[in-house]
């Protein structure tokens, strides 16, 4: 049964009303009878008030509507055809509907009804985000599982590898399944499947390569600055696929012969601006190298990748190497 709480300020009013209305509702009259932490205030359907009990109850009022956010909670308010003129602005910032005196049990019913039915349809289209939600983890949840087995098999498959080349390109796809998959990890434990907080994902995922291709880590240190943004996720898996390439690129070929360094990884957000900047003070590139014209499918990747976020590309190798991606919110 749907309850209506009715605040005016003569409680015989309020009384009157309450029995046009009829046994078909739960109706109370007083907001005492609410607790502010009872579950009670989930339950309460349509609220009924005059100018009078609005200024009393007003804020207290707006704050049980917030909390049922973004569900539809309906407030009727009863006024005097001169009280309609004279507070128009405020009538029609604060309230759904408006019933003018004298009231009558068909009108009164009819406004009630149409407020319920749009509250109704407000718990409907509400419940249908939910479970839209849920069925959006779920996809996230069972695309993360299939990338899981798929590194899994990469992984198994390279130890029947002898030769180490061969090996690496193995270990390389199976970084890029794991990146991909700790994207979808991060959505479907989210509450907002369409973001995630690329902080905590370039630290994970960083670390991780670290991980896996550093052997001395007293001898190569790691350095992230990054701010702790929400990125869509249109552009997350193609961010992550490029920072996955551009670490491995330093921890691979930065630092040969044990050779000691810092790898930096920067990912800030300047007005509408995003910018990746991974950089390492290793033996730099070579000094004809033209990333466009490379046939290292890691850097045809970036380059691609870059693309795909309408974003543009720096590279600088001067006491190191240094890239610099920029692209804006798509």
């Amino acid at each position: 049964m749907e309850k209506i709480l009715i605040l005016l300020t003569n409680p015989k009013n309020s009384e009157m009303i309450g029995t046009l209305l009829g046994a078909n509702y739960d109706i109370i009259y007083s907001l005492s009878e609410i607790e502010e932490d009872s579950k009670d205030i989930d339950t309460i359907s349509l609220i009924i008030t005059d100018l009078i009990s609005w200024s009393r109850n007003g804020e207290k009022l707006k704050s049980i509507k917030e909390k049922e956010m973004p569900l539809f909670l309906p407030f009727l308010l009863v006024v005097a055809p001169n009280d309609l003129k004279n507070a128009q602005n405020i009538i029609w910032e604060s309230f759904d509907e408006v019933i003018i005196v004298p009231i009558t049990k068909i009108v009164l019913s009819s406004r009630v009804k149409v407020l319920l039915q749009t509250r109704e349809l407000s718990l409907q289209v509400n419940q249908l985000l939910k479970d839209k939600e849920m069925l959006i983890k779920e996809i996230h949840h069972r695309v993360k599982n299939n990338l899981t087995v798929i590194s899994s098999l990469l992984s198994l498959q390279s130890r029947y590898i002898k030769d180490e080349s061969d090996k690496d390109l193995f270990k390389e796809s199976e970084n890029r399944a794991k990146s991909m998959a700790l994207i979808h990890e991060r959505l479907y434990r989210s509450e907002d499947v369409k973001s995630i907080d690329f902080s905590d994902y370039i630290t994970s995922l960083s670390r991780d390569l670290f991980d896996t291709y550093v052997t001395s880590k007293d001898k190569i240190q790691l350095k992230l600055d990054v701010e702790n943004i929400m990125v869509d996720v249109d552009n997350t898996v193609p961010l992550g696929l490029i920072i996955n390439e551009l670490v491995t690129n330093c921890l691979k070929y930065a630092f040969p012969s044990n050779r000691p360094g810092t790898i930096n990884i920067n990912f800030h957000k300047i007005g509408s601006e995003y910018v990746l900047e991974v950089s390492d003070d290793g033996i730099g590139l070579p000094e004809d190298f033209d990333v466009d014209k490379s046939d290292s499918l890691g850097m045809r990747l970036i380059s691609g990748l870059t693309s795909q976020l309408d974003g543009e590309m720096e590279m600088l190798n001067e006491s190191g190497t240094t890239f610099r991606i920029r692209f804006s919110d798509s």
